[in-house]
């Protein structure tokens, strides 16, 4: 019975050492650290989302803020569609149908839909660092 606990023992370690070798040597897919800077008309985006989604379908899709015209996020690498969005208040609403209803904010999306509803953005990221990947977005297509 000693020889059994034994070999158990030694066994479980020997399977949790290959594990862990297993799980250092395999970091999933590769990744792309994606940076830059998103304009519309010629100004910068104060404040908005930008997404990455994978064009055929497999990878990872991935999202982030736009603050001050500049974004910074991790996703995967190849070529993806991208969807950006901004909003600015255009009034107030009651929340709800009552005399004391707190006002929400009315918003209105600054971004024509040939940038998120109906993107035609394209990008290919390579693996690592993937620097000055900007939008110059613009209200109409001339």
């Amino acid at each position: 019975m000693n020889n059994f606990r034994r070999a158990v023992r030694g066994g479980a370690a020997l399977g949790a050492v290959v594990a862990l070798a297993f799980m250092a040597g395999c970091g999933g897919p590769p990744k792309a650290q994606v940076s830059g800077t998103v304009t519309f008309d010629g100004a910068p985006v104060e404040n908005g989302i930008i997404q990455f989604y994978p064009a055929g379908g497999a990878g990872q899709t991935a999202g982030g803020g736009i603050e001050n015209g500049k974004y910074q996020l991790e996703t995967s690498t190849g070529e993806m569609t991208v969807t950006i969005n901004a909003s600015k208040v255009v009034g107030k609403r009651a929340m709800y149908d009552t005399p004391d209803s707190p006002k929400v904010d009315v918003l209105k999306e600054l971004i024509p839909a040939d940038y998120n509803t109906t993107s035609t953005l394209k990008v290919t990221l390579k693996p690592g660092v993937n620097e000055n990947v900007d939008f110059n977005l613009k209200s109409s297509k001339k």
